[in-house]
């Protein structure tokens, strides 16, 4: 039973060390660094014993120059399940018959890769542990009477082939040992098919290379897997094991306070009187009753040990917090409190100059200082005083208006919609402290979008805000299908409702055929010139799902036209920047096409449609929207149109959208197959770079699409005879309110894992929902850049400067 997280680095470090790696070491599991602890194969080098190392590349990262032999290959090629699996078996069994090594490490990736690109339930599955069946069998028929042999998974995966999570499926790996003259005879027997901890593999094997445990070792010493001998022997390895879990309790104590004095001296003073209870023991029996008393032991100082699992902060955290607080009511006070008509002198005046002046003079003064070597951080030096300067900055900024934003909130009358929009964004930040809440997001973020709008359509009083409004509800309704389960939702879960499989059905491909042809054929009809980038991405996305269905399809083939398909969005973005004269709308409208296709792209056909559903809903929400006037200029028609409850269902629909295309704010719920849709891009000089940007889209797609097309919300049909000036400040005004709605989510998410950080469900629930929002976050932020930069670059030259 391994610990979360079930990330493949935490697991070998637990395997080595005996240690309970923390959920924070995940970040780490695609950049791993070496390993500071003691751990077995030190202890192995540091007494000129030799270690051999086959496959995973990721233990040569983790323990570099450690070993005397090295054939170790890259492990993240997930869609290859032979070429790791076929160098290790090139070279093991001459390995095993040389006699200059002590520990040798085989890591086969094949059974995992599989999992990650079929699901444990898939026949490429059957043959790899087929092949690993047949392997055992060679081994065994090789290997020297002196050797034992130890294979273990690290990890299990879940229904989808997938693993990172904390569910049992995911924790749960098989170990198999063998000894050529036979372990402990009944002991070894009695541990068939029971449940161990990862942990007590370090301690065991170091016992059993005749080395002392590794000193963050937690695990319990597993005698049944050591070869036969007498008790004394026994004895003297499990003294020496709770000697070093001793030595370990006061150090934690001398370092640390998470766990009370009290407790802590209990434990200490149950290890030593077991210690001294060890004199007694003179038989097998007696023996094996103090073997039970030391697991019982062991496992109840893990217990005190998980429940601590990370050394928390509080200052620190608060202070985070607080700073996070006091950035989201400031900026709050600059859009909510400057009046809308002022907006466009701030950005007309010398106050924009100044400020870049001001960063790079702070950027200037640290590098100096940098240079002579007054500081040793630049990085942290640079956010210190940009930071500093951007607080000052600000609060300037809010003194210089604080007429106009006292005078606008003594007169300030918002329609109930408005007032609803902000309590139901607050609403949805505010519940987020409740793992419950988390679960079922999605269900609730489809009523708060739906209520909103519904509120807007009734404000307006038209047939035909009503009926678009209808349709908005019949599309939400429509993505439910394709939400998806957690392993929480029980029934739902059990039954496999919304599982994905792994490919699509007939069906499915259907559906996202026909959700593609019809966005291509209304690009085509509407968007000019601009539309044939759009039908030739359209055509290759057919395509490339036409050609890879099914087992007659041609994977190769599939795979070049998802890269043509790639090759036309891009370009098309790069064609987006060249002015035609004809404003902004047009560019808005085909940036926002392109980042739909990019997300059919990822999702692949059997989520493809979720994706069109999305800009549909998207479309309807904008009809709406645009019909919302308000009495006097066109100039305040547009101030409503900018007002918060707009940037409220926007960024509620974003949120919303990442449920609605099968997604859940869980580490196992990942699908890794989006990043080799158009190949392994592993293969490629920046295919990390690659790989990252189409995970990045998989997962947060919606969210960057959502910001992208944030400007329309204020320029979607008539935006009145307003200039240019104003047009800019009214999309400066709805970006910061977009993505504003997005802090206030986070600081929400920050502030309940901090309250929840000794809650059973935190690193379950709490801390992936941050991870995940904090995602959504940044792809809203870039997706609002996007769309602001789009929207100034194609405003009329003559105006465009101010």
């Amino acid at each position: 039973m391994a610990d979360p997280p079930t990330t493949t680095l935490q697991r070998l470090k637990a395997l080595i060390t005996g240690s309970l790696p923390t959920f924070i070491d995940m970040s780490s599991n695609f950049g791993a660094i070496e390993i500071q602890e003691d751990n077995i194969i030190d202890q192995v080098v540091s007494s000129s014993s030799k270690a051999i190392l086959l496959g995973d590349d990721t233990w040569e990262r983790l323990l570099p120059g450690r070993w005397t032999r090295s054939h170790s290959m890259y492990s993240f090629h997930t869609w290859d399940l032979d070429t790791v699996d076929n160098e290790v078996d090139s070279k093991i069994y001459d390995e095993i018959k040389k006699s200059d090594w002590d520990l040798l490490i085989a890591h086969y990736l094949g059974v995992d890769h599989a999992g990650h690109r079929y699901g444990p339930n898939h026949p490429e599955m059957a043959r790899k542990l087929t092949e690993t069946n047949t392997r055992l069998e060679k081994l065994l028929e090789i290997l020297p009477s002196d050797v034992i042999l130890y294979v273990a998974g690290d990890h299990g995966m879940t229904e989808t082939g997938d693993h990172g999570g904390e569910s049992k499926a995911e924790r749960t790996a098989a170990l198999f040992a063998y000894y050529g003259s036979g372990f402990s005879g009944e002991e070894s027997d009695r541990m068939s098919g029971r449940e161990i901890q990862q942990t007590d593999l370090a301690p065991t094997i170091s016992a059993a290379l005749g080395r002392p445990p590794p000193a963050p070792s937690l695990g319990n010493l597993l005698l049944p897997l050591l070869p036969n001998t007498p008790v004394t022997h026994a004895l003297l390895h499990l003294t020496n094991n709770l000697k070093q879990v001793t030595q370990y309790l006061l150090r934690y104590g001398e370092e640390s306070q998470q766990v009370p004095l009290e407790r802590l001296a209990h434990l200490i003073n149950a290890t030593r009187n077991q210690i001294e209870k060890a004199a007694d023991v003179k038989n097998d029996m007696e023996l094996r009753a103090y073997v039970d008393d030391v697991r019982q032991l062991m496992d109840n100082l893990r217990g005190v040990f998980r429940e601590v699992w990370v050394e928390f902060d509080s200052l620190s955290m608060l202070r985070a917090l607080l700073l996070l607080l006091l950035a989201i009511f400031f900026n709050w006070l600059i859009i909510e409190g400057i009046p809308f008509e002022r907006i466009s002198n701030v950005f007309s005046s010398s106050f924009v100059p100044s400020v870049l002046v001001a960063f790079g003079v702070c950027v200037g003064i640290c590098y100096t200082t940098y240079y002579y070597q007054i500081i040793d951080d630049l990085g942290h030096a640079i956010v210190l005083t940009t930071g500093l300067v951007s607080g000052a900055l600000t609060c300037m900024l809010v003194i210089m208006h604080w007429d106009g934003i006292t005078q606008r909130w003594y007169e300030g009358r918002s329609l109930f919609y408005e007032r609803f929009g902000r309590a139901a964004l607050f609403a949805s930040a505010i519940i987020l402290v409740s793992n419950s809440y988390i679960i079922e997001e999605g269900a609730t973020l489809s009523f708060l979008t739906l209520t909103i709008l519904g509120l807007m359509a009734w404000n307006v009083g038209t047939v035909k805000a009503m009926l678009l409004w209808a349709g908005f509800g019949v599309v939400m309704a429509l993505t439910r299908t394709y939400r998806g389960c957690r392993e929480e939702q029980g029934e739902c879960w059990t039954s496999g409702e919304g599982m994905y499989t792994g490919s699509a059905t007939r069906a499915a491909l259907v559906l996202a055929l026909g959700s593609v042809s019809g966005v291509v054929a209304t690009a085509r009809r509407h968007l000019g010139w601009r539309g044939y980038g759009i039908v030739i991405a359209g055509i290759f996305t057919c395509a490339h799902w036409a050609v890879g269905w099914g087992s007659l399809g041609s994977p190769s083939r599939s795979k070049m036209l998802a890269r043509g398909a790639w090759l036309v969005i891009v370009t098309m973005f790069v064609i987006l920047w060249k002015r035609d004269g004809r404003g902004t709308l047009l560019p808005l409208v085909v940036s926002g096409l392109l980042f739909y296709l990019a997300n059919a792209l990822v999702l692949g056909a059997a989520y493809a449609p979720t994706a069109g559903l999305a800009l549909l809903s998207g479309f309807l929400a904008l009809n709406v929207v645009s019909m919302l006037k308000s009495e006097g200029a066109a100039k305040f028609s547009l101030a409503t149109r900018c007002s918060s409850s707009m940037a409220c269902l926007w960024a509620l629909l974003a949120s919303y959208h990442f449920y609605g295309t099968g997604h859940h704010a869980t580490l196992g719920h990942i699908r890794w197959t989006a990043v080799f849709h158009a190949g392994d891009p592993n293969y490629l000089s920046i295919g990390h770079v690659v790989s990252v940007v189409l995970m990045f889209i998989y997962l947060f797609g919606m969210p960057l699409m959502f910001g992208a097309t944030v400007p329309l919300l204020g320029l979607w049909g008539r935006a009145g005879s307003v200039g240019p000036r104003t047009q800019l400040a009214a999309v400066f005004t709805l970006c910061l309110k977009f993505q504003l709605c997005f802090a206030i989510r986070i600081f929400a998410c920050a502030l309940s894992a901090t309250i929840h950080c000794r809650h059973l469900m935190v690193w379950g629930v709490f801390t992936p929902k941050l991870l995940f929002e904090f995602g959504s976050c940044v792809a809203a932020l870039i997706g609002s850049l996007i769309g602001a930069t789009l929207t100034a670059w194609h405003i009329p030259c003559q105006t465009r400067t101010s």
